[in-house]
């Protein structure tokens, strides 16, 4: 079992103006830092100076956050050591004190701090147990049960199974941050609420816990926002591979987060995971729950891919030529010598293109007898780049603006990474959005 290492938590008492840390750190003075504070997928440094000679400096929450719960992070910047601290703010001023050249946990000293020690226990406790599966889980593999400490190995297993259950129950019960960002850093390194060996049993616990037990403000300000989100796609997209459940525990998501700004981030970092993953589909399971939610104002970039070439709805038109006056209207996609069209999205430069491509032209006499119509487009911005590579293409129907990725086509489908394919049906309708010609091929069969 992978061990956890230490944060170090501070409490910050609440003024009516700014939150203050009062810091002293003799031993680097003239140093310079960062100070940084943590919203969803942002890490938003909200001070850079530089420590005075006395080591004494103050370090505040900006208005405009305060108060403010979460996680921080100091930094000591422009030295090849670096150093600092992860503090854990929730929502009280307090000081930290280290007269020490090398600050650990035993020599730096906390003033109005109670989380502290409380953390530090529960990362021990959880730390022990961990020690002990892992010494009774390799003892009942390496002995038959006929050995006659085997049944003593066996049993101890089992306790240590039941003591992470009730180390699980006593972070309920307290109920405070720093008892909900324990089990989000668990999440970072692959463990759940409950210790299981199978890698399917251990993304269903994730999930599960994600969905229905994670606090999502105490995520949002953990600086394990994206980390999670992306985790949690993994599992399903890698893992659980079921599209439907997916977009259940995303509807049940979605009614807990309201504020739109938070949101957003939310839907935007699933629209990146899923996209690097290849499983349109996922996505596509979740684009009604999404444009449905009123809580997103604007759905460009990543947010697009929700609202454009989503499948199951009319595909757009495509743009032919750089002046925007030549265009294929998507019900002639296929005209009348296709029954299907497969559109593609591609980079020459990219080594997923590349392979994709390749096993295009092996495919392209197949794919032609079955009636599928190729239409690709480039996001190369030099023309010689596009014209070397197409000057091997099987297919007639290849075109690029060369304006890469922020080109009128690639706007209109929510293209935000090559390669993605889209199967459409004579009638303009997107029946398949994927990253894969495998899938193409088994939506064809």
């Amino acid at each position: 079992m992978k061990k956890i290492l230490l944060f170090v938590l501070a409490i910050l008492f609440t003024t009516a103006d700014a939150q203050e840390i009062q810091m002293y750190f003799p031993h680097f003075k003239g140093k310079t830092y960062n100070f940084v504070i943590f919203r969803g997928s942002d890490a938003k440094v909200v001070i850079k100076d530089t420590i005075p000679q006395d080591g004494k400096f103050t370090l505040k929450i900006p208005k405009e956050y305060a108060p403010y719960t979460g996680m921080s992070r100091w930094l000591i910047t422009g030295t090849q050591e670096g150093g600092g601290l992860d503090m854990l703010i929730p929502g009280h001023d307090f000081s930290v004190k280290c007269t020490s050249a090398k600050p650990d946990n035993d020599n730096i000293i906390y003033t109005d701090n109670v989380e502290i020690p409380e953390l530090n226990l529960f990362y021990k406790k959880q730390s022990e147990i961990f020690a002990r599966h892992d010494a009774m889980l390799q003892a009942t593999k390496a002995f038959t049960s006929k050995d006659k400490n085997y049944s003593v190995y066996e049993q101890e297993y089992r306790n240590q199974l039941k003591a992470y259950e009730r180390l699980q129950d006593e972070l309920k019960k307290k109920n405070d941050y720093a008892s909900k960002f324990l089990p989000i850093v668990n999440l970072t390194q692959g463990i759940g609420t409950k210790i299981y060996q199978s890698e399917e049993e251990k993304a269903r616990n994730a999930a599960d816990y994600i969905t229905n037990e994670l606090d999502w403000e105490v995520l949002y300000t953990s600086g394990h926002w994206s980390g999670v989100i992306t985790s949690w796609v993994d599992i399903h997209t890698l893992v659980l591979n079921n599209p439907k459940k997916f977009a259940a525990d995303f509807s049940e998501i979605n009614k807990k987060i309201t504020d739109p700004d938070k949101y957003t981030d939310l839907v935007k970092r699933i629209a990146f995971a899923v996209n690097k993953s290849g499983e349109d589909r996922f996505l596509a399971e979740i684009a009604p729950i999404v444009a449905g939610s009123g809580k997103v104002t604007s759905y460009d970039g990543l947010l697009a891919a929700y609202v454009s070439g989503t499948q199951g709805n009319i595909a757009p038109d495509l743009t032919l030529s750089p002046d925007g006056k030549m265009i294929l209207k998507s019900s002639n996609f296929s005209g009348k010598e296709y029954r299907k069209t497969l559109l593609i999205f591609y980079k020459s430069d990219c080594g997923s293109c590349i392979e994709l491509l390749r096993e295009l032209s092996v495919k392209y006499e197949q794919l032609k007898s079955a009636g599928v119509r190729i239409i690709s487009f480039s996001a190369d911005e030099d023309e010689t780049v596009f014209k070397n590579k197409t000057k091997d293409f099987l297919w007639k129907d290849f075109y690029t603006d060369l304006k890469g990725l922020k080109g009128i086509n690639f706007k209109n489908y929510g293209v935000v990474g090559t390669p993605t394919l889209f199967l459409i049906d004579r009638s303009g309708k997107i029946e398949l959005r994927t990253a894969t010609l495998r899938e193409i091929e088994d939506q064809l069969k």
